[in-house]
């Protein structure tokens, strides 16, 4: 195998000194490429002088133990031979572009001399491996070289989306290879140089596919498995082995392992992008999947590790709950196909807010929409985004109005609650339907303030929990205290609208002003000051509210009896 090595070595100095010509204005990747091609080649020949010319084995050596030898060699001088055959897929790939004479002469030469180059590669390992397996078949490709033809039509494919890759090698030309070919595809990439390196990362960061060597310092890349293995992360996370052993026990010992598959160096590129794509296709589509209750993000950390899904835990969060109003009313009018159709689009419409927003979708009840903030990943503004996400909904309503009030004769309106504090979030359902959500009193609470907008005549209110942590940007008032069933605590209730209009802030700070007058039992003041504010504003629901209650205190003897807690008639 030498002799075509040293011819290797020869042909790539040629290339590499032609390329030095004037006129020829060539990119310092096409002289990296021969350059790298070179060295490679020249290494090899070193490497095969001193471990096989003078057969540096031990004469004691037991078969097992020679066998483990040549496997390694055989392994190292398919490494070897990568870098000689990578950087001659690139310059295929990618050969210099020009119309001088002196450029086309040169495109010419260094085509014929590169497939010259890659056949003699081709034809060593074919020898290699016919030495492996104990055959004297050998022999030269023919003159035929389809690379680039592959290249054109594997180009003309639509690549995976853009995905994040470790390379676990501890041959720097082998990860500059493979970080290339990455970068080609749209992907990034990070490297470890070895098993235990490589399990830091992951353990540290999210990967969409890792490209594993198997001979490494320290660990190598089958107790890398082991460990993904032992840790469940295989399911989630594709591996592909990419390396130069040769033997067909390690093949299926890898695949059994876990990997997705097994790549024999040198590469393929080819081949290596079917692979990758079809490995990150399959992350994808369960990514999708995930994607319609979670937004992209947490779609991903989902699709990594589902088990947080089961993983009952306390969180802050903020819940909403939004409901179709006049739902029974017009479900009498409409067939049941247009009902469908109807809350399906209101339905569609309400959760690309969620979406949008970041939120997760916990459930469809009915006419009812539950989603929530905070978990399965942390979000230290869960408050604001689920306010965003309700004014998103309130902001869209007329456009969806707009489609089916010529049908049910109604507009199409929603009422909105929430409330912030700790739930317990897990799977809510049981082990044959997987339900993730939260429980306890702050998801009962955003549901009862969400009928409390029915009584208060409001399309969105919040909690005292939620506006304190909210900034001043939004717009709300206070609009009460009240009790409501089946909860000890009384809650403050404010009203957040999407575009205040002109006015807006004289009748929060008037409305403000007589609720705490009436709350101090000022009746007689706070119905003077809501009379003045009902002029301004008369078809103020809330307003209109609060004037009846402070009518009958007045009406009535209750003065001393009298609680500004305000007990919802209802849910």
């Amino acid at each position: 195998m030498l002799a075509p090595v040293e011819a290797i070595a020869q042909s790539s100095q040629q290339l590499l000194e032609a390329s030095n010509a004037p006129g020829l204005d060539l990119s310092e990747s096409v002289r990296g490429d021969l350059s790298a091609v070179n060295v490679a080649a020249r290494e090899l020949s070193e490497f095969m002088s001193e471990n096989l010319a003078d057969a540096p084995f031990e004469v004691e050596s037991s078969p097992e133990e020679l066998d483990e030898q040549l496997k390694v060699i055989r392994h190292n001088i398919r490494n070897q031979f990568g870098g000689i055959l990578g950087p001659c897929q690139f310059l295929l790939l990618e050969p210099p572009e020009g119309t001088s004479p002196e450029q086309v002469r040169f495109q010419g030469e260094l085509i014929r001399g590169v497939n010259a180059i890659k056949r003699l590669s081709e034809a060593s390992l074919e020898r290699l491996d016919a030495f492996a397996a104990g055959t004297v078949r050998v022999g030269l490709y023919d003159d035929t070289d389809e690379l680039g033809r592959e290249w054109e039509t594997a180009d003309a494919e639509a690549n995976a989306e853009p995905a994040h890759v470790l390379v676990v090698d501890d041959n720097p030309l082998n990860c500059e290879m493979l970080a290339r070919f990455l970068t080609k595809l749209g992907h990034t990439s990070e490297f470890a140089v070895n098993g235990r390196e490589a399990l830091a990362k992951i353990e540290d960061r999210e990967f969409d596919l890792v490209l594993l060597d198997i001979i490494m310092p320290e660990m190598n890349g089958l107790q890398v498995l082991q460990q993904l293995r032992a840790r469940d992360v295989l399911r989630h996370l594709p591996v592909l082995v990419v390396s130069g052993l040769d033997s067909i026990r390690e093949i299926v010992r890898c695949i059994e392992w876990g990997a997705e598959d097994f790549l024999s160096r040198p590469i393929n590129m080819t081949l290596l992008r079917a692979r990758v794509n079809a490995s990150l296709e399959k992350k994808r589509l369960r990514e999708r999947e995930f994607s319609q209750f979670f937004p992209k993000e947490i779609a991903r950390q989902v699709a990594l590790n589902p088990e947080i899904l089961d993983e009952g835990r306390e969180a802050d969060v903020s819940v909403l709950f939004c409901d179709i109003r006049g739902f029974s009313g017009i479900s009498e009018k409409l067939p049941p196909a247009e009902m469908v159709r109807w809350v399906r689009d209101v339905m569609e419409v309400l959760s690309n807010c969620v979406i949008d927003h970041q939120g997760v979708l916990v459930d469809y009840i009915g006419d009812e929409l539950v989603a929530m903030w905070g978990a399965p990943t942390a979000q230290p503004d869960h408050a604001e985004l689920a306010t965003r996400a309700a004014l998103d909904m309130l902001a869209r309503m007329p456009e969806v109005s707009a489609r089916w009030e010529p049908l049910i004769a109604f507009a199409t309106r929603v009422g909105i609650g929430i409330n912030s504090g700790k739930a317990h979030v897990g799977n809510t359902g049981t082990t044959r339907r997987r339900k993730y959500g939260p429980l306890g009193n702050t998801v009962n609470l955003a549901s009862r303030v969400q009928g409390a907008t029915k009584y208060v005549q409001s399309s969105l209110l919040i909690t005292g929990s939620t506006r304190a942590q909210l900034g001043d940007d939004l717009s709300a008032r206070r609009l009460c205290t009240v009790k409501v069933n089946n909860i000890e605590q009384p809650v403050e209730l404010f009203e957040v609208v999407s575009e205040p209009t002109a006015g807006w802030r004289e009748l929060v700070e008037h409305y403000e002003a007589a609720l705490a007058t009436f709350e101090r039992r000022e009746f007689q003041e706070a119905s003077a000051m809501l009379g003045d504010l009902l002029l301004e504003h008369p078809g103020d629901g809330p307003s209109l509210l609060l004037m009846s209650r402070v009518v009958e205190q007045l009406m009535g003897d209750s003065r001393h009896s009298f609680d500004p807690v305000w007990p919802l008639p209802g849910k």
